[in-house]
């Protein structure tokens, strides 16, 4: 009897999804380029695309696509594939490695008494939108102040914000065990996603 994938570990699944000759992608869509503090100057759209192909990733998120400075570097730098909301660098023939356009900011708003700081990673169909985003969030902060920039907005507005721009986009907590910044965190996070997202949490992935 064939096992179900279900009750396997993770390598193990892995294992029987390339037995039974599903294609597998390897994913990192929570990066950051070199407009984000404690970050390496040399991650730019090549050196994230190079490192990529090494660690054998197909599809890479661009991370920071709210920072002015790297948006506009990711509008001169990558080219869309056929519209499908995947990008390859300008010049490059190979498909070898897709970008896809990513971004994280961190909210700071008051729940119930308490300031809660919550990191929220954004996902959206492509860099049209990621402008359209980007003119709403900079209402609520310095987009230009860091790749992952502070908004003055809760976590319920900041999908509202999002999801009005596009319901093709995606919002996810961000490292959700990490002690700060995140949504089950032990400093200023939440007891449940609900809490956390309240009527919104329909559209958390």
């Amino acid at each position: 009897m064939e096992p179900e994938t279900g009750n396997l570990g993770s390598l193990e699944r892995l294992r029987e999804l390339r037995r039974r000759g599903e294609r597998l992608y390897f994913c990192d869509l929570h990066i950051h380029g070199k407009y984000s503090r404690a970050t390496s100057a040399r991650m730019n759209i090549q050196e994230i695309s190079r490192f990529a192909r090494i660690k054998g990733l197909k599809i890479v998120g661009t991370g920071d696509f709210t920072h002015p400075m790297w948006f506009r570097e990711l509008k001169e730098g990558l080219g869309e594939v056929d519209e499908t909301g995947l990008y390859i660098p300008k010049g490059r023939r190979d498909r070898e490695v897709y970008f896809l356009v990513t971004g994280e900011v961190s909210t700071i708003f008051e729940y119930q008494g308490e300031v809660k700081k919550i990191h929220h990673l954004i996902l959206v169909p492509n860099l049209e939108v990621a402008q359209q985003v980007n003119d709403r969030l900079a209402r609520y902060g310095d987009l230009s102040s860091d790749g992952r920039p502070t908004l003055d907005m809760s976590a319920p507005e900041l999908v509202e914000e999002v999801m009005e721009v596009s319901a093709e986009s995606m919002i996810i907590p961000a490292h959700i065990w990490t002690p700060w910044f995140s949504l089950f965190g032990a400093f200023s996070g939440f007891d449940s996603i609900e809490d956390c997202y309240q009527d919104q949490t329909k559209n958390i992935h």
